[in-house]
């Protein structure tokens, strides 16, 4: 969640806003669920959803995984309502569970069949809650930077997202947006505040919902991210959960710790290759 990146300053939120990588496909538009939601697809293979942070984009979380995945994978990538391409809906309020019922149809339409999944920050929010709502659409799921509970919270950064004005978040943050956005540059102190409705709304996940994930999941956080107290929370709740906890790192785990990450979620997910055969 966002929560973390308020500490982290403007070093931390300009990095999770990297150039596009190369090579990215043409995007496309599908509509589901009253949204026109934007995605790419990247690649042949076994299917791999990727599902930005918050505030963020499709390249501005994954360029570092998409070359590298698209090689030997289908890649399916989407911009969640108010993200990069896809346009707010401001009659919606902004809740997980929404971006994974709109995620869950945009894979039917795509008739992906069951999928793994990298999720980022509020990506990995969605993530758990496609493996809860949709476990039909899931195979495994790796999330860095979630959290299920206020304990995942940091009191400081929250109090940072609660007071900040949206002219606080880094230059380079509200540029993206402004040049992506079909809702033009006006429209991004709009998706902040009702971002931030969602984010200091944060209600604590029923046990009994992250209890009933039948799919794999490998936690993962930073050292210096999410409290490690809540990632092993996680890790204890989930039944089929996998811990892993990156030294000397931040939230920026899968830009800033790629080359550690890319080899071991693609180990991960090629187990559950195997046990399908």
């Amino acid at each position: 969640m966002v929560f973390r990146l308020a500490l982290l300053g403007a070093a931390g939120l300009l990095s999770h806003l990297a150039v596009p990588a190369p090579g990215i496909a043409q995007g496309k538009y599908a509509e589901v669920n009253d949204l026109r939601m934007y995605y790419q697809i990247h690649g042949e293979g076994a299917p791999l959803l990727l599902l930005h942070g918050g505030t963020s984009t499709i390249d501005g979380t994954f360029s570092e995984q998409l070359p590298f995945f698209a090689a030997h994978r289908r890649i399916i990538a989407v911009e969640q309502m108010g993200h990069g391409r896809t346009a707010d809906s401001p009659s919606r309020p902004f809740s997980y569970q929404q971006m994974a019922d709109d995620t869950a149809a945009l894979l039917r339409q795509l008739g992906s069949g069951r999928v793994d999944i990298v999720g980022h920050s509020d990506g990995g929010n969605v993530g758990l809650q496609l493996a809860i709502r949709h476990p039909e659409l899931v195979r495994r799921v790796a999330v860095s930077g979630a959290i299920v509970s206020r304990t995942g919270m940091d009191l400081d950064a929250m109090e940072w997202v609660r007071t900040s004005d949206p002219y606080d978040w880094p230059v380079e943050s509200r540029k993206r947006y402004e040049e992506l956005s079909p809702d033009g540059p006006e429209h991004w102190p709009i998706v902040l505040e009702r971002l931030k409705k969602m984010w200091l709304g944060f209600e604590d996940w029923p046990v009994e919902d992250l209890q009933r994930i039948t799919a794999p999941v490998l936690v993962i956080g930073g050292d210096h991210d999410v409290p490690v107290e809540h990632l092993v929370e996680m890790f204890r709740t989930i039944p089929r959960a996998r811990l892993l906890v990156l030294p000397g790192t931040d939230h920026e785990t899968l830009r800033g710790r790629a080359g550690w990450l890319n080899p071991i979620l693609q180990s991960f997910f090629a187990e559950v290759m195997s046990e399908a055969r």
